[in-house]
């Protein structure tokens, strides 16, 4: 036996029926208010963060890939295992700190103290404490580079997909 009464059984219809008109379903064509983030950065050492961290220092979207929260302007205690060459242009803003960079194919390891890009895309980045062990003279020094095209830093969180 049940205790549901029509009164109730026409209340729980009546809500439900209020519910599927009021959050439609999505249509196929339509495109969503936010954009998601394309790369997602581990900073733990054993998976190659190459692309994403490429696209972190250009000013993109970048997610942390343990938790999908969006990357800001700053990184600080982490290590990077790498693939080939990093790029850090300038004007972007980004703050890299205490950081280990490993790339263990070419044996080199560059670690540090901080890497600071500014705002001012034609000034270089500033390094400050940065060790490298196994790179090259020509490796790690300022280079023309066209300017740095802005991401989609700013897109909310709530927008992220897993």
């Amino acid at each position: 036996m049940t205790d549901a009464s029509p009164g109730r059984n026409r209340l729980v219809a009546a809500s439900l029926l209020f519910l599927a008109l009021a959050v439609p379903p999505a249509l196929a064509g339509e495109k969503p208010d936010c954009e998601a983030a394309g790369l997602a950065l581990w900073g733990d050492g054993r998976h190659d963060d190459t692309k994403a961290l490429n696209a972190w220092f250009r000013g993109d979207r970048v997610v942390w890939a343990q938790t999908g929260r969006a990357i800001g302007s700053e990184i600080a205690g982490h290590d990077f295992l790498l693939s080939s060459t990093v790029f850090i242009p300038s004007g972007t803003g980004r703050r890299f700190e205490r950081f280990q960079m490993i790339w263990p194919a070419r044996k080199e390891l560059v670690s540090g103290g901080a890497i600071l890009t500014g705002d001012d895309p034609d000034k270089p980045a500033i390094l400050v404490g940065i060790v490298k062990i196994g790179a090259g003279p020509d490796e790690g020094v300022p280079y023309a580079a066209p300017p740095p095209k802005r991401g989609t830093r700013d897109v909310p969180e709530s927008c992220l997909v897993s």
